[in-house]
């Protein structure tokens, strides 16, 4: 005998339990897959703020890099070696003299004028005569 579709069979106990089983199932497997998605999302996103720091920080360095490749072509220039020579060491040409000046800081120029040197001094300090004239 065939059953009709629009026939109500009766409800068993196992049918009853089967479908709360089967949605907390799906709603479990709904919870674990959206947990996961909102986990990876969030170290997408952490990933990208690190990589975005690290970005400035390599743009950072590279900038202090081309500063001081700038800084060592201009410190191997004869030029700047040859006054740091005269600074640091008192290298001389021949036929120089060298005078050393005490209580005298350097002006911003790399070569002053031994003139300049006495006569800003000359004006600040008055020779020993003048000062016994003033007396």
């Amino acid at each position: 005998m065939r059953r009709s579709v629009t026939s109500s069979a009766p409800i068993s106990w196992k049918s009853v339990f089967r479908w709360p089983v089967f949605l907390l199932a799906n709603a479990a497997l709904f919870l674990l897959v959206g947990v996961s998605t909102l986990r990876e999302t969030y170290r997408g996103w952490t990933v990208d703020r690190q990589i975005q720091a690290l970005e400035a920080q390599a743009q950072t360095l590279e900038g202090r890099k081309m500063k001081l490749v700038e800084l060592t072509q201009s410190l191997s220039s004869p030029e700047n070696v040859e006054f740091e020579a005269r600074q640091r060491l008192g290298w001389k040409k021949d036929g120089e003299r060298v005078f050393v000046l005490t209580g005298y800081e350097a002006t911003s120029t790399q070569s002053a004028k031994m003139e300049d040197v006495f006569a800003s001094t000359a004006d600040t300090y008055p020779s020993n005569p003048q000062l016994w004239w003033s007396y």
